[in-house]
């Protein structure tokens, strides 16, 4: 009898101390991966690093340059993003509105079909706010980015409208939808595929070609360099091949962030928490992780929004990894470099590092 007792015993303490092993053991390997700070890394941050958190209520922000001149240079500008975090949605109206007062820029690239393209610029040419109009697009949007679908992409758009109002022709802002269309759900093609032969088409149809464009997509399409395992090349990538002038005139920016929650609403890729959000996903795991996010929280402070160029003169980035991908842990693949020879900038040039956002909120 007592015998049967201590086995018991036994497999109950290894019941009750196992799930607690495997979480200190996932836990410890994921600040391993993470890794700690570096003085090169700490010292360059810190002089090439902007405060964009002041900019972002600017209704007009083009006086101060948080850039330098040579990025101005460009064609074609990508911010990208893990979708679902507020914060985003207010630098993405920011670099709209900078880059269309500082260069001109008035082509907004989509991430969606040209349908709802076409409903965004009927919205921005209506004489008066159409909000029906506008709800209507925010919800399709739910076909392919759940977590975009909320009440901050509504009010973004709201203020564009209201600031494409005060511009004159020549300088108003137009929406350009290069995603396949939202109800095709073949995998003939794949989307990154689909969004350079629509761009390039829209290019040519309409005769953009010395024009310069401006879009918000999820952090994957913006990456300059093929990823992962399976030597993925994703729309900027291809863009940079496609033989088109201006793909050699391409500048990514990635949105990283840290003590954030992200909005996951039910969908059928993972399972959902019961309010629609978790802060599990932010560049520290621990279930996504970017090698070298140590340097940025050092050089930060709580409830700040700040941009690196990571493109500089005697840039660490341009010979190392970190930053350059993020580990996947149990939601999906990794987005890594898939080779010594690929650097950080040859992914992106600058990142914008996103503390304490709220997450995105259902506009029902």
């Amino acid at each position: 009898m007592k015998n049967a007792l201590k086995i018991s015993v036994k497999i109950l303490l290894v019941l009750v101390l196992l799930p607690f092993v495997a979480l200190l053991f996932f836990w410890t390997k994921n600040i391993y991966y993470i890794g700690g700070t570096d003085e090169a890394n700490l010292q360059y941050l810190a002089h090439n690093k902007y405060n964009l958190g002041s900019d972002l209520a600017e209704a007009a922000p083009g006086n101060i340059a948080p850039f330098d001149s040579a990025f101005y240079t460009n064609q074609v500008f990508l911010l990208g993003e893990n979708h679902g975090f507020a914060d985003v949605q207010q630098i993405d109206k920011y670099m709209l509105l900078h880059l269309n007062k500082k260069v001109g820029l008035r082509y907004y690239v989509a991430e969606m079909d040209s349908i709802r393209a076409n409903s965004l610029n009927t919205f921005l040419q209506k004489e008066a706010k159409d909000t029906l109009l506008l709800k209507q697009v925010v919800k399709d949007i739910k076909f392919r980015i759940p977590q975009q679908s909320s009440k901050e992409l509504y009010e973004k758009w709201l203020a564009i409208y209201d600031y494409n109002k005060t511009l004159p022709d020549a300088l108003k802002i137009a929406v350009l939808g290069i995603d396949k269309n939202f109800n095709d759900t073949s995998r003939a093609i794949s989307r990154d595929s689909m969004m350079l032969v629509n761009f390039k088409q829209i290019i040519q149809k309409q005769g953009l070609e010395k024009e310069k464009f401006y879009g918000l997509f999820g952090y994957t399409h913006v990456l300059q360099s093929s990823f992962g395992e399976r030597n993925i090349y994703p729309f900027a990538a291809k863009l940079k091949r496609s033989g088109l002038p201006l793909g050699n005139k391409v500048q990514s920016i990635v949105c990283l962030t840290l003590d954030s929650e992200m909005a996951l609403p039910k969908n059928e890729q993972m399972p959902s928490p019961p309010d629609g959000k978790t802060s599990l996903v932010n560049a520290d795991g621990p279930f996504t992780l970017v090698q070298g996010m140590e340097d940025l929280r050092e050089v930060t402070s709580q409830h700040s929004i700040s941009l690196f160029d990571l493109d500089n003169l005697n840039s660490p980035y341009k010979n190392s990894q970190k930053l350059a991908g993020i580990k996947v842990n149990l939601l999906g693949e990794d987005i890594l470099p898939n080779n010594a020879n690929q650097k950080t900038t040859s992914f992106f040039q600058h990142v914008i590092l996103v503390r304490n956002s709220k997450a995105l909120t259902s506009l029902d």
